[in-house]
């Protein structure tokens, strides 16, 4: 069962259709779905982890909609290892990197004046098989997955659709300079055993793991989507990192955290020493078509830690601004008798 929940989070990448017409391209990579799809992406979750020779991407979608057909094409810079991920994975980051809350209380009729503190929050900001290689291939679940390698984006595109792939227009291009760079084609492809199959909903955590020297998370197939692109990216290594490479360089992405977390969540095996030290960025792009390359992460300066801070005021009404104005003048009337006594 829990195979099969992880296979299905490998094709809910695919599943990002967009209106009835085939469409692609979410922020880790490509996605194809059927012409009768109304399938669609809410959002994009990913965990790269990088201990200094291996990284491992762990990706989660958002869908709205279901999809019968779909694929998903990822390219990875070396030979990739395809599993599923921890189903909680992106539920313990999300907690482990939300603002801390500030409160600052205010007393009736104080309220929403900006006398004694705002009412509002705010946040702190810092041919056919002819030139392509089919390296391995597997069902898990639901899904069918196949590595594929070559040089020629027309002869893997032709593979693509040959073997049942929806391949829209683009696609060639945008794959052409990993096939150069000699990148592995991840490809994923709804198999299910029944004819009625399809996914929608949330979909479980998939993980990628390749040999590398740098921390790379690939966008440029990105490039090829119709709407609004936005994804936060979680960088687990042993120091803090910084974006050194934009997708789009116009585009700088909102720091979210920074800091140690081993002690924190000590069950989240995604988290273990020596990659404990997380970096978090949240990026949207209201222009995929402007993004040329992929997310690289180096070595920041220092492991100075961040946190983002939200402040809440509250208001502890009148009863209780009542109480505090009593004791106030009772401290004065006191000081003022004693002050009396020593004048006498």
């Amino acid at each position: 069962m829990k195979l099969w929940r992880m296979v299905a989070g490998v094709l809910a990448f695919v599943l990002l259709g967009f209106g009835v017409a085939p469409a692609w391209a979410c922020a880790c990579g490509g996605y194809m779905s059927d012409a009768e799809s109304q399938a669609r992406a809410r959002g994009e979750n990913a965990l790269v982890r990088f201990d200094g020779k291996t990284e491992e991407i762990v990706l989660s979608m958002a869908i709205q909609g279901s999809s019968k057909k779909a694929a998903w094409i990822m390219p990875v810079p070396a030979a990739a290892e395809v599993s599923l991920g921890e189903e909680y994975t992106f539920n313990r980051l999300i907690s482990l990197t939300r603002p801390r809350v500030v409160v600052k209380k205010t007393y009736w009729p104080f309220r929403d004046l900006g006398i004694m503190g705002s009412g509002r929050d705010s946040a702190s900001a810092p041919a056919p098989g002819a030139g392509v290689e089919v390296r391995g291939q597997m069902v898990l679940g639901p899904f069918q997955v196949v590595r594929l390698g070559g040089t020629s984006s027309v002869a893997v595109t032709d593979w693509l659709r040959t073997n049942g792939y929806v391949v829209p227009g683009g696609l060639g291009e945008n794959l052409q300079p990993y096939l150069t760079e000699k990148w592995e084609i991840v490809a994923v492809k709804l198999a299910p055993k029944e004819k009625s199959g399809s996914l929608s909903g949330a979909t479980p955590p998939l993980r990628l793991s390749f040999a590398s020297s740098e921390i790379v998370y690939p966008m440029r197939l990105s490039k090829g989507a119709s709407t609004e692109q936005a994804v936060t990216v979680y960088v687990a290594a042993p120091y803090r990192v910084d974006a050194s490479r934009l997708p789009d360089p116009s585009v700088k992405p909102e720091l979210l955290f920074a800091g140690r977390v081993e002690t924190m969540d000590s069950d989240m095996n995604d988290l273990a020493a020596p990659a404990s030290y997380l970096t978090a960025y949240s990026v949207t792009y209201a222009e995929p078509s402007r993004i040329t390359d992929d997310f690289h992460f180096t070595r920041a300066a220092t492991d100075e830690e961040f946190e983002r801070v939200t402040y809440v005021t509250k208001n502890d009404g009148f009863w209780s601004t009542i109480g505090v104005l009593i004791g106030g003048l009772l401290i004065l009337g006191g000081g003022a008798a004693l002050i009396a006594r020593r004048l006498r």
